[in-house]
This record gives structure tokens, sequence and C-alpha cells, in this order.
């Protein structure tokens, strides 16, 4: 695929819904620095996802399909931090615009959202981390199954 499938302003759109979810204003301060910049925004139309969207725009698309999939499941478990994974799914996308050393300079200040973008200063599971990595997959899953069918029917 030379791009993704999705008109951006419907990916993008998608994100902003993910943002209108966040209630805590720490985070919602922090994903309006990235969210609304339109030289961020235009930069990271170009992403591909290393995943399996492996064309432009397909990180956009993937976070977009990630953090669509959180709110529902928000809906059957409230008692998760929505506000935090919402923050994280968009966060992973901007942050691949930048070395992950600039990344974790720039969000430092925000240790809990650290895990979810770097696997390595993970110290012990919380049910949080274990959603996003669990959407993170079950998503790259369904995207995988859905390219092979598309694949196999010719289309």
């Amino acid at each position: 695929m030379k791009r993704t499938p999705y008109a951006v302003d419907f990916l993008w759109h998608q994100l902003e819904l993910a943002y209108n979810e966040i209630r805590k204003p720490r985070y919602k301060e922090l994903v309006k620095k990235y969210l609304f910049d339109e030289n961020l925004r235009k930069k990271a139309e170009t992403l591909k996802d290393k995943q399996g969207r492996n064309y432009p725009g397909g990180l956009l698309e993937a976070c977009a399909s990630q953090a669509s999939l959180l709110m529902c499941m928000y809906d059957n478990y409230p008692e998760i931090d929505i506000d935090l994974l919402l923050t994280a799914v968009i966060l992973k996308l901007f942050c691949s615009l930048y070395s992950k050393k600039e990344c974790f300079e720039r969000l430092k200040e925000y240790e809990e959202i650290i895990p979810f973008l770097f696997k390595k200063s993970r110290k012990k599971p919380s049910v949080e981390l274990s959603v996003f990595d669990s959407v993170v997959k079950l998503d790259n899953k369904i995207f995988l199954k859905l390219r092979r069918r598309r694949e196999s029917n010719g289309t």
C-alpha cells in the first residue's frame, strides 16, 4: 500500500475524540501541545507503523484505531485509568517524531507515562500497561488478518 486508505482528517478526528475524553488537566495540556501543532501533525502523517502498517500514515492509522479500541473498552471497565491510556497512545504517535532520548527528555516529568513508551523502564506490570499492550497487539493482529483476507480475495 502506498499510504493509509483512510482520510487523514478522519484519523485526526478519531484522535481528537480521544483527546476530548481525557479529563485530567495535566494530561490534557500535555497532549494538546502535540496534537494541535500543525507542523507536528504534517510530519506525523508521513510516519509508518513498523508493526504492520508499513506505509505513510500507518502509524497515525494505528494510533487512531488503538484509541478507539481503548474508548470502547473503557465502557466495560470504567476502573481503568483511561486518561493515562489515551494520553499514552496519542503520545506514542508524536514520540515517533523524535529520537528515544529526545522523547524521554520531553516526557520525563510524566513518570507514569514513560513505561508505556519505553518498555525497558517498566518495573511492575499494571492493569493499564497490560491493557495498553493488549490493545496494541489486538489492533495489529486484526489489521494483519484483514490484510491477508484482502490479498487472498484480490482486493
